[in-house]
């Protein structure tokens, strides 16, 4: 798990949006026992949502490990085990925004050049 979380961190990429997305990859947040909002919930005193320290990641997993009277090592087992094929599809997705933008911005760059 930990690993995951530094490619995430070390490529910007460890926001709560996707660390939330993450837990909904690994069916830890399932929408029944646990929500979306109640995940949510405890990253709320996070100064930077998209620059979640590992810590507070950890404490998050071990609050919902609590809840749930689930054994944490349970949770990171799960999330180490679907965090490759989550980081790729991460970084996939941003790949193809970024790819997005550049040539949305290269199209209104020509067609101001063209504009007289």
């Amino acid at each position: 798990m930990e690993d995951t979380f530094n490619k995430l961190k070390r490529d910007g990429h460890n926001s709560v949006d996707n660390l939330i997305a993450w837990m909904k990859d690994s069916k830890i947040v399932d929408g029944v026992k646990i929500t979306e909002e109640n995940a949510r919930k405890l990253f709320d005193d996070v100064k930077d949502k998209h620059n979640v320290e590992i810590e507070k990641f950890k404490q998050a997993i071990a609050t919902l490990a609590a809840e749930q009277k689930t054994n944490v090592e349970a949770y990171t087992k799960t999330l180490a085990k679907e965090g490759e094929k989550f980081f790729r599809a991460a970084s996939a997705a941003a790949g193809a925004a970024a790819k997005a933008a550049t040539g949305a911005a290269s199209s209104a760059f020509k067609e101001a050049m063209e504009k007289k």
